[in-house]
């Protein structure tokens, strides 16, 4: 059996918010890896600029876009009508399940991100070490995050099918 007709049998098999969320959880797995890259290889002076920062989240969001965009296309080319359904209340219940995750992850973050920008403030934060601009990192990180908990916690609970604990 060739890659293709395995894809294809997944496809069958499995529920139209499944792939929806995999694909979902996917585009923003290599969003936040993309991010995470070109931070990783920026050199301090391009981190210290301001200009530089905004082209990558500039990217960041054109990616995002793009990537959603085109998969729901795909997705819906290859679905009949299951766009228009609307959800049941299993799958109501595991999309609250992941929006709660989300939500503690993403105040997580822009706690941390306040209470980061206080510290800049007073001239002992993470800019001292090289890292400029360490609140709006913190802010998209914990966004990136929250994406991924909410996707990944649904698929879990989904496939799993323990939703009331």
């Amino acid at each position: 059996m060739s890659n293709a007709n395995k894809l294809l049998q997944w496809l069958q098999e499995t529920s139209f918010r499944e792939v929806t969320l995999s694909v979902d959880l996917l585009v923003t797995g290599y969003i936040f890896y993309f991010y995470g890259s070109s931070l990783f290889h920026a050199s301090p002076e391009e981190l210290a600029s301001i200009q530089w920062v905004s082209g990558i989240f500039l990217e960041i969001i054109i990616y995002s876009v793009v990537l959603m965009v085109v998969s729901y296309i795909a997705l819906a080319l290859i679905t009949d009508d299951e766009l228009s359904q609307p959800m049941d209340v299993r799958e109501k219940q595991i999309n609250l399940i992941g929006y709660k995750y989300s939500a503690i992850i993403l105040n997580v973050g822009v706690i941390l991100a306040i209470v980061q920008y206080s510290v800049e403030a007073n001239d002992l934060g993470l800019s001292q070490l090289g890292f400029a601009h360490a609140p709006l990192h913190i802010l998209v990180v914990s966004f990136l995050c929250a994406e991924l908990a909410f996707y990944g916690v649904q698929l879990y609970k989904g496939r799993t099918g323990d939703i009331y604990e």
